[in-house]
């Protein structure tokens, strides 16, 4: 029981995994490479960010065809916490402006 608790901690303890977080709970699902292409870092490097947030079910991905799409886990046991969080922050600054797939 503990080990999912120090799962989640730890997947919610780097800056980057928490604005990911942010651009999904702004932008709702997006692809790997939306996400990739907004915070303007290598697909390797998102990639290994998303798995920690998906192995600790803050995320979901949907494969279509070749493509990885990630969302909010609206059934997480932290997702009512992080919109907490999230609800106050201006949107405008993180919403993206790639078309919804």
């Amino acid at each position: 029981m503990l080990g999912g608790y120090v799962t989640l901690f730890n997947a919610l303890s780097d800056e980057l995994r928490l604005k990911v977080l942010l651009y999904l709970y702004v932008n709702g699902e997006r692809c790997v490479c939306d996400i990739e292409s907004f915070f303007d870092i290598s697909q390797s490097s998102i990639s290994y960010h998303l798995k920690i947030l998906s192995d600790a079910s803050i995320i979901k991905k949907k494969k279509v065809a070749v493509w990885n799409y990630y969302s909010l886990n609206e059934n997480s046991n932290v997702n009512s916490i992080i919109i907490d969080i999230f609800k106050n922050i201006n949107k405008e600054e993180w919403k993206d402006n790639v078309p919804n797939n």
